[in-house]
């Protein structure tokens, strides 16, 4: 699985325009930087691995679950 921006992860680079100290908001920061829009929650993430852990994905083999907004898939992401 490849999450992408998540609101429990620590993103690297901030906005030109939060300070330093300032707290980050994932959601402002996937606003331009995620094709979906929007920052993932862990609830999406946690729904990849009980599908993978449950008997719905018994027959899969040699496959990945991305779950990341559209990030990897080829969707153009919001950046101007």
């Amino acid at each position: 699985m490849h999450p992408g921006s998540h609101r429990h992860r620590d993103l690297t680079k901030p906005p030109a325009s939060v300070g330093s100290n300032a707290p980050i908001d994932p959601n402002e920061v996937a606003k331009t930087g995620v094709p979906f829009g929007r920052a993932g929650q862990a609830q999406e993430i946690a729904n990849g691995v009980l599908f993978l852990a449950s008997d719905a994905s018994s027959y899969m083999t040699d496959a990945e679950l991305v779950i990341d907004g559209g990030m990897t898939g080829g969707a153009r992401p919001r950046w101007s």
